[in-house]
């Protein structure tokens, strides 16, 4: 038996790496990961790590709303709130997601003259992931 005992292990050896590199090359070569995910809405506040005061459409004396979005598989990556009022760009706050499912959000003030339609973008890497709209009475 002591005479075979190399053998058995250049066997052994034989069998185990190339597994060992498959999952490798598979890590590698980036294998497809699940796409980003986020729902988003709009409201008043943010208490408890929840969205307060959803809505569609907002009084212009409401001062300030929030975006709130959940986001699933981006882990370790960032996200950006784009605002918009009317087809202009009022604001962009850049957001890290530190696990899966992740809850962050952003607000923005509504300033002087705010009526007219909003929207906050929720964009990862220049792709928009979800978009919500909102009007300001």
């Amino acid at each position: 038996m002591r005479k075979y005992w190399p053998t058995v292990l250049l066997v052994s050896a034989a069998i185990a790496i190339p597994a060992h590199l498959t999952a490798q090359d598979a890590q590698a070569s980036g294998a497809a990961k699940a796409a980003a995910t986020v729902e988003a809405a709009v409201g008043t506040s943010v208490a408890d790590r929840a969205l307060v005061g959803a809505a569609e459409t907002f009084k212009a004396d409401a001062g300030r709303v929030y975006c709130f979005s959940k986001v699933e598989n981006a882990a370790g990556s960032d996200i950006e709130h784009v605002w918009y009022k009317d087809s202009t760009e009022v604001g962009r706050v850049k957001l890290h997601i530190g696990g899966s499912p992740w809850r962050t959000h952003s607000s923005k003030n509504l300033g002087e003259s705010p009526a007219g339609n909003w929207r906050c973008d929720i964009v990862q890497d220049g792709k928009v992931l979800q978009s919500v709209a909102f009007k300001v009475e």
